[in-house]
């Protein structure tokens, strides 16, 4: 039997305990229409067609505009294309404003450019949408939280036995293998019921202040704070309403059996900590900047207890790329009463579960959006706070991860399940509740259902890229870049590696999806001009993937300069005032790189995008990891 002593949480925030009210959660807002973006009109691929459409769909309530960032838009890049560009100053300002991707590796870019101060960022997006090279613009849209009332009353967990939980602890009470990301507003990272649970990035060693898996993030240990920049993922250190992404990761994983505070649907997980929204809100750019970091480190499901009428195409983008890595995304359906789930919760994709709020009664919540997928408790539910505090919360966010918690316990029984089958469990096992698509979630039905599906695992590999490039420069080592590796469906599957040259050292000879592996060579036998070997992946023996791997010996140049008015002379990026330029290291797009431009401004990665805006001669240093730095002139003209 599971013996929990709850401890009291004194007078903290927050508790509806009566439907009649209007409970909100702290950071869902629906009182928002969509946000529009901004395309250029021209022939769209099936995919992009796809997830725009997806993107569009109605959002129900609210009438107040949705608000955007003040201070810069985001700017779709198609492949292959530069930076549109900026305007050129004389004494004032940094030589050059970096333009920072904020999109996966192995898209096209996706840039924040900054605005000027009071320019309307709706009508700085739609200019920028008419560029050549863009596929779209938008402004940054912020999700705004809102206050829940205080009650020094606390509930109990009825929840857990509402949605069978016990039941399904007779098979499973989860694994940490199974990664579960909280995109939230912060982590406590220091509770006590939460801490044994922390994910742990297996690549990356605490304290030494190195970018230990070449992934840009410096000791990202137990996450990333996208608000800071850093990688300290708990909560802002003040304010009352800093605890909802806490709350959240107590429900899905509090650390059960431990006999103190309160336990998770699932007891054992790896809970990865992701805080991109703020005291003022949660930034496009910092969720779509967090969904990505978890579908790249490993997560197998997201956990989105926020969202709101404003749609935005780039955290749509976002999700997509999280489903094409086999993703589950787990949404709240909206606190509005509505007819319909509330952005992101409302797209059509393949990995969303969306989820209304039920009370005790098993009837959902007056406040609860209507239409969502699936129900889960969501009304005066227990969890943790601050470090060694608990409270009750109401609202869509805290049904949402009951469904994430269930996911888990799937995963941590059959770690080779499909999304799919993933979510046809959860769909197939519900208890019929009005008001949603198909009924309030039930884990150990679930569980039952995942045991009888006999469809066969998908085991096709999938390579986050299928060639990397190193350029030999004589007397020097070519720096290591990263692939991931994940399966078609999202199953965790074993595989091994192996290259077909001496010259290609891996950082991996065997491993379990999702994964991310390391490639370096070494030069010395290489002849001069290309050479080229392949990585053949391998499951149970079989080639499953391949790799290319290219080395070019020779007298190379540091960077390749791309953009109108951008050129690489004698050695020195040339710009004319203004221009948007391009710039790719020689050691590859995925290599740990770091540009550090003339007023002090550092950029991470393999290619870094600029407005070269303020004439004079400077100097950008490339550095990385290795201790090496190089000088590259610029003249900007």
């Amino acid at each position: 039997m599971h013996d929990e002593k709850l401890f009291s949480a004194g007078r903290d925030p927050l508790r509806y305990i009566d439907a009649r009210f209007e409970p909100v959660d702290p950071i869902f807002d629906a009182d928002e229409p969509a946000l529009p973006f901004f395309r250029r009109r021209k022939p769209r691929s099936s995919a992009a067609a796809a997830v725009a459409l997806a993107a569009s769909l109605a959002c129900g309530g609210g009438s107040q505009p949705a608000l955007p960032a003040p201070d810069a838009i985001l700017v779709q890049l198609e492949r292959g294309a530069a930076p549109p560009a900026g305007t050129a100053r004389k004494d004032v300002g940094p030589p050059i404003v970096p333009l920072p991707s904020v999109s996966s590796d192995e898209e096209a870019p996706l840039l924040r450019v900054p605005i000027d101060p009071g320019a309307d960022p709706a009508a700085a997006a739609a200019q920028a949408a008419g560029s050549a090279g863009v596929a779209f613009a938008e402004p940054i849209y912020v999700y705004p939280p809102r206050r829940v009332p205080n009650d020094p009353h606390y509930g109990d967990l009825w929840g857990l036995e509402r949605i069978g939980a016990p039941a399904a602890w007779t098979k499973t009470t989860g694994e940490r293998g199974v990664v579960v990301a909280v995109v939230d507003d912060g982590v406590a990272l220091d509770h006590p019921d939460l801490a044994p649970n922390l994910w742990r990035n297996p690549s990356e060693l605490e304290g030494n202040r190195q970018d230990d898996d070449l992934d840009g993030y410096v000791n990202d240990v137990n996450g990333w704070d996208f608000v800071d920049d850093d990688n300290d993922p708990a909560p802002a250190a003040s304010g009352e309403e800093r605890w909802h992404g806490t709350h959240v990761a107590g429900t899905i994983g509090a650390a059960g059996d431990n006999r103190i505070g309160v336990a998770g649907v699932s007891w054992k997980v790896s809970l990865m900590a992701l805080r991109a929204i703020g005291q003022r809100g949660g930034r496009s750019d910092h969720l779509a900047k967090a969904i990505d970091f978890a579908a790249e480190h490993g997560a197998r499901v997201i956990n989105a207890s926020w969202g709101g009428n404003g749609t935005s195409q780039v955290i749509a983008n976002a999700i997509a790329r999280a489903n094409r890595k086999g993703v589950l995304f787990v949404a709240a359906a909206g606190n509005d009463s509505a007819a319909s789930p509330s952005f992101p919760a409302n797209l059509a994709l393949d990995n969303i579960i969306s989820v209304g709020a039920t009370g005790p009664d098993d009837r959902l919540a007056a406040f609860s959006d209507r239409g969502a997928m699936v129900a889960a408790p969501g009304v005066g539910i227990l969890s943790t706070t601050a470090p060694g505090r608990y409270a009750s919360y109401d609202g869509t966010s805290m049904a949402a991860p009951h469904v994430a918690g269930i996911a888990a316990l799937l995963w941590a029984a059959h770690p080779k399940a499909t999304v799919a089958q993933v979510r046809k469990a959860i769909f197939a096992s519900t208890v019929p509740v009005r008001g949603v698509q198909h009924g309030r979630v039930d884990a150990a039905r679930a569980l039952a259902a995942l045991d009888q599906d006999t469809a066969p695992d998908t085991a096709a590999l999938r390579l986050s890229r299928d060639e990397l490039a190193f350029a030999v420069r004589y007397g020097r080592l070519p720096r290591a870049q990263t692939i991931t590796v994940h399966t078609e469906g999202g199953g965790s599957i074993p595989f091994t590696t192996a290259a077909d040259a001496k010259w290609i050292l891996l950082s991996k000879t065997e491993a379990e999806t999702p994964a991310r592996l390391s490639v370096r060579i070494d030069p010395v036998a290489l002849a001069p001009g290309r050479n080229e070997a392949h990585v053949t992946f391998a499951v149970d023996g079989k080639a499953a993937a391949k790799l290319t791997v290219a080395a070019q010996v020779g007298s190379v140049p540091l960077v390749s300069v791309q953009g109108d008015g951008c050129e690489l002379r004698d050695g020195a990026v040339h710009a004319r005032a203004g221009a948007g330029c391009a710039l790719a290291s020689v050691d590859g797009d995925t290599a740990a790189v770091r540009w550090m431009l003339p007023d002090g401004a550092q950029v991470a990665g393999g290619r870094m995008y600029g407005q070269f805006v303020r004439r004079g001669e400077f100097q950008v240093m490339l550095s990385s990891d290795d201790g090496v730095t190089d000088a590259l002139p610029v003249v900007i003209e």
